[in-house]
């Protein structure tokens, strides 16, 4: 859970959310260091794949759709792709149809936000003030 917004931040606080040794030293809280992360994670949708209404899936052409909606457009044998804030991940083959001339291949795809930058007003060198910690998040 990130730290508070407002009010007085202990070093406990500090080390209880970004880890560390004890005894505690403002040296190893520097944002990019070993403790304080430049990125958060996103989060993801679970693969759907569905040829029907709504659909949702990412081709062996380099086509993903969402929610019946193309959304992407990247090259053969793409397995991720990233377009309108969201990150598009192939999974696993959901089901191959095969047509005069060419077969498409059909997998089922996740959708996420992408990771973020986090703990910007933690230095990553020089002075760390408490203040700066506000809303830091491990």
């Amino acid at each position: 859970m990130p730290l508070q917004t407002s009010g007085a931040i202990s070093l406990s606080q500090v080390q209880s959310e970004f880890g560390g040794s004890n005894p505690i030293s403002m040296s190893e809280y520097y944002r990019g260091g070993s403790y304080v992360p430049t990125t958060g994670s996103g989060s993801y949708s679970s693969y759907q794949a569905n040829l029907q209404s709504p659909q949702y899936y990412f081709t062996n052409h380099g086509i993903v759709v969402w929610n019946g909606s193309q959304v992407a457009n990247v090259s053969a044998g793409s397995t991720s792709a990233t377009a309108g804030g969201y990150t598009y991940q192939r999974g696993s083959l959901y089901t191959t149809i095969s047509g005069k001339y060419s077969s498409t291949s059909y997998y089922y795809v996740r959708r996420g936000t992408a990771a973020t930058s986090i703990n910007t007003g933690i230095p990553s060198s020089g002075t760390i003030s408490m203040n700066q910690f506000y809303g830091g998040q491990g």
